[in-house]
């Protein structure tokens, strides 16, 4: 949940006023997140942030394929260069262009299913060795659209785990806060919502759990996935997965994720430190 700029002045004022003494417990919780605004049309192999377009990929990279030969769609691409990394998150590799795929035609990987894996792939592209790659016969190319990255602050969805806690301790007054922050926040909506780092904005559920398990080679289509013998030695890894991207249906970039949902490309911290972008899982959710 983004805040806008009065509201980041006002939210310790709001969290002693409805939560009180546990104000000192949700505060420190705000995250910083690099919000990614679309904006204008732009060339379609510009080497800036952007939607769609053509993927730029280093010299002899092949396109990324699902086990059955089905190409993934390009969604767009980063430049680390434009990028100002939040406070206290890992830093992106220096001048690398990262191109995002996903099997946006038939929308197959939910991020539920171990074998999901193949229906997305992130890649890292070092910007002065990119070049244009011809996108396979059926892809679905989508117009371009620049992104203009700017630093914003989010607070953690009520469905996180961190607001469930303080309903536990007691804090009644939880829900009167993000009524208010909701009742205002929503007051001329600016979506749609493309970030990367800080929290996401939830359509369902929260999602480091989900990963941890689902990347560990957990099937979580069912219930019984969480009934795992193994789950309890693999929930503390839950919190090293950091939000990378997160990408909003978007009209005018040509894509809806099911009815109306978003997808979220995590990391673990330790995998973004070492560059392995070959590790990401990706989460859909849709209302």
């Amino acid at each position: 949940m983004q805040l806008r700029e009065p509201h980041v002045s006002r939210l310790p004022s709001l969290a002693r006023q409805y939560l009180g003494d546990s104000a000192a417990r949700f505060l420190p919780e705000a995250l910083m997140s690099v919000r990614l605004r679309r904006t204008q049309a732009c060339g379609p192999a510009s080497r800036g942030s952007r939607l769609g377009g053509l993927a730029l990929l280093p010299p002899g990279q092949s396109w990324p394929l699902t086990k059955a030969g089905m190409p993934l769609s390009f969604l767009g691409q980063i430049s680390t260069c434009e990028v100002t990394v939040p406070p206290g998150c890992p830093e992106l590799p220096p001048d690398t262009l990262l191109a995002f795929f996903y099997e946006a035609v038939g929308q197959q990987g939910w991020g539920f299913d171990p074998a999901d894996h193949q229906y997305w792939k992130v890649i890292a592209v070092p910007t002065g060795a990119a070049a244009q790659a011809d996108a396979p016969a059926g892809v679905q190319v989508c117009s371009p659209r620049r992104l203009v990255p700017e630093l914003v602050t989010t607070i953690p969805d009520p469905g996180e785990p961190v607001i469930e806690g303080l309903h536990r301790a007691g804090s009644n007054g939880v829900d009167q806060l993000y009524d208010q922050l909701y009742e205002e926040l929503h007051r001329g909506y600016e979506g749609p919502w493309h970030r990367m780092f800080g929290w996401p904005d939830l359509v369902q559920n929260s999602m480091q759990l989900e990963c941890q398990l689902a990347a560990s080679g957990m099937d979580l289509r069912t219930d019984a996935g969480y009934d795992d013998p193994r789950v309890p030695q693999l929930e503390g890894g839950a919190a090293e997965w950091m939000l990378l991207l997160q990408v909003d249906t978007d009209g005018e970039a040509g894509w809806m994720w099911g009815d109306a949902g978003t997808l979220y490309y995590w990391i673990r911290r330790p995998d973004l430190l070492a560059g392995r972008f070959d590790q990401v899982w990706m989460i859909f959710e849709c209302c």
